[in-house]
């Protein structure tokens, strides 16, 4: 879904978390990729549902109201994520301000929660995420010598191909930076 967004900022309490709030079909708690259609930045975190309570949650205090003219284009998200969209500025009560959003759901479901749990604003959810991606690499890795000895390759053989597999990795990645 493209449109133009009124984007106002999560709440205090929300601050911290992982997801965004918009008026949308999609069912809550939905891994969603959010697009700067100006900017050209991505993330990937989860949708949220503006509903009744939500919206007599945010509307206490003294930051900008969301009426109910307005819920169907506002967003709200923490400055985390509208840093990494590109610092978008959120929305005044007078200003009106939009911003081009492109918003939709994560075609592989896998992949998506693996990208939004990397660009959540909890610090202990990314480097989580990044270590079992890495633990999950080197058990894959663990794996080729034993299933290489049941096919009846020797050691030095296989370690002769990883030697010529990495020289080839390291110049090829060597030549892209040339």
């Amino acid at each position: 879904m493209r449109k133009s967004f009124a984007v106002y900022a999560a709440t205090v309490d929300e601050a911290n978390e992982g997801w965004v709030w918009f008026d949308s079909a999609l069912p809550s708690r939905t891994i969603v990729k959010v697009t700067n259609d100006g900017a050209r930045r991505s993330v990937y975190c989860v949708s949220r549902k503006i509903d009744e309570n939500f919206l007599a949650n945010y509307n206490t205090g003294s930051r900008t109201r969301i009426t109910d003219v307005d819920v169907n284009e506002a967003l709200v998200m923490s400055q985390w994520y509208r840093d990494a969209l590109g610092g978008i500025v959120t929305t005044t009560r007078s200003d009106g301000k939009r911003v081009g959003l492109t918003i939709a759901q994560s075609k592989m479901p896998l992949w998506g929660s693996i990208r939004a749990a990397c660009h959540h604003p909890d610090i202990v959810a990314r480097v989580g995420t990044r270590l079992g991606v890495l633990g999950a690499w080197l058990g894959l890795i663990g794996l080729v010598p034993p299933v290489f000895n049941l096919r009846g390759v020797k050691a030095d053989d296989l370690a002769v191909g990883w030697t010529q597999i990495s020289v080839a990795v390291i110049g090829t990645k060597l030549r892209s930076f040339t």
